[in-house]
């Protein structure tokens, strides 16, 4: 598990945590498995302070040659891919015993924050915002993969949504260059299971896997439901290799035909009948984006902020109620009064949209400058 932001921005704390360096270390934005991530600030020698995201390698991972290998790794690719749509790592090095990525910090919820706000409180994310936003992962990815750069891990959680409106790709943790002497171990998926392509379970990978990834994130988007997921990892990977599956307008009637199309071609499980490039799906989900309507930054940043006010909604009461009605009972609608109802509207996919207001291990490691 790596680290990930949190779902809605917090109030930011003024009051520093601790001096890491030339860090001043704030709040905690999330924790994994590998390492931390804090938002901090790096004072220049003029004294004008740049907020970062703070990402340290846990103390007790800086003897293990695999995750510092593969944690240098990460700031080296993300420091090479210079993309609206991909997070930017400024600096890596060494500071008492712990290895640090100093990043683009990214204000906004994941995608997967978004996908369950959407889910169990705000309603469908309209269908202009979900073209609009797969169209940015593919132009990230068309940049990444023209330098030889597969992901891997294209995923919801991979995906921050600033408050600009647009999508900034993270995480190049597990990431494979093209020649690199980093080899994942036989027999050894890296990535989220509920995403990765069926060849990939099977050992064979190229930058089509990623495209797989988009198309199972479109799909979920569209249909408000996970398209893989299982109990265990096991069935998970069944499923990934021989689920049916349905295109999206089956559970959602507003995806036209052609968006239909291209996120069945991104789900095609034979990699030759996929898109080849992500440049090949962007030019379709933009001709999509025509017939559904454009969207800008500003609009897809007030629908997010909008979501995220509405509250989770009680499901047991709603239910109970519709079964009341079903059996002829009158329901109470008392239940109601402190019970947030989703207020979905299926029209064009749409919610409602609120009024837009005006190296070598343990070695002393030199700071690397990546800008």
């Amino acid at each position: 598990m790596r680290v990930r932001p949190r779902a809605t921005s917090s109030p930011k704390t003024t009051v520093p945590t601790e001096q890491f360096g030339p860090y001043i270390v704030f709040e905690s934005m999330g924790e994994g498995g590998m390492a931390s991530v804090h938002r901090a600030e790096r004072v220049g020698p003029d004294g004008v302070r740049k907020s970062v995201a703070l990402k340290r390698l846990w103390p007790h991972l800086s003897d293990d040659h695999d995750f510092v290998e593969s944690f240098v790794q990460e700031a080296a690719l993300a420091s090479s891919l210079r993309h609206d749509h991909i997070a930017q790592a400024y600096e890596c090095g060494l500071f008492d015993d712990t290895y640090y990525i100093a990043m683009e910090l990214v204000p906004g919820p994941t995608l997967n924050d978004l996908m369950i706000q959407s889910r169990t409180a705000a309603g469908p994310v309209p269908l202009p915002i979900i073209v609009e936003l797969l169209i940015q992962l593919c132009d990230a990815l068309e940049h990444a993969h023209g330098a030889n750069i597969i992901h891997r891990d294209v995923s919801p959680a991979n995906i921050i949504v600033s408050t600009a409106g647009a999508i900034k790709l993270i995480d190049f943790g597990i990431a494979k260059a093209a020649h690199s002497r980093i080899q994942t171990q036989v027999g050894t998926i890296k990535g989220k299971l509920s995403y990765v392509a069926p060849e990939y379970t099977l050992g064979q990978l190229d930058h089509r896997a990623d495209l797989f990834a988009v198309g199972v994130i479109a799909h979920e988007l569209l249909t408000g439901r996970r398209l893989f997921h299982a109990a265990t990892d096991i069935e998970t990977v069944h499923s990934v290799r021989q689920k049916p599956i349905v295109p999206p307008s089956r559970s959602n009637p507003d995806v036209p035909h052609d968006l239909d199309d291209i996120v069945m071609t991104a789900l095609q499980r034979d990699p030759e009948k996929r898109w080849q490039n992500a440049a090949a799906m962007r030019v379709a989900l933009v001709n999509a984006a025509r017939q559904i309507g454009p969207t800008t930054g500003r609009q897809i940043h007030h629908w997010i902020e909008w979501a995220f006010t509405r509250e989770p909604w009680r499901e047991s009461i709603v239910e109970r109620l519709v079964q009341k009605l079903e059996t002829g009972d009158a329901p109470d609608l008392r239940e109601l009064r402190s019970t947030p109802v989703p207020h979905n509207s299926h029209k064009s996919g749409a919610s409602p949209v609120p009024p837009v207001p005006s190296p070598p291990r343990r070695q002393a490691m030199p700071t690397l400058r990546l800008e």
